[in-house]
């Protein structure tokens, strides 16, 4: 299924079933998000002062 007809379909939905699937959605990210930057390894803050 491609992303367009993903937004064909999600257009498609009453207002309060939009809302659900954006905070459903948003939730998704930041539990991705949160998950990739936690593996990066931090930095010092001395080693981000002598750059």
């Amino acid at each position: 299924m491609s992303l367009q007809e993903i937004i064909k379909l999600a257009k498609q939905l009453s207002t309060v079933d939009k809302v659900r699937l954006i905070q459903q959605i948003a939730t998704d990210i930041q539990r991705e998000l949160t998950d990739k930057f936690s593996t990066l390894p931090r930095q010092s803050l001395w080693e981000l002062c002598l750059i």
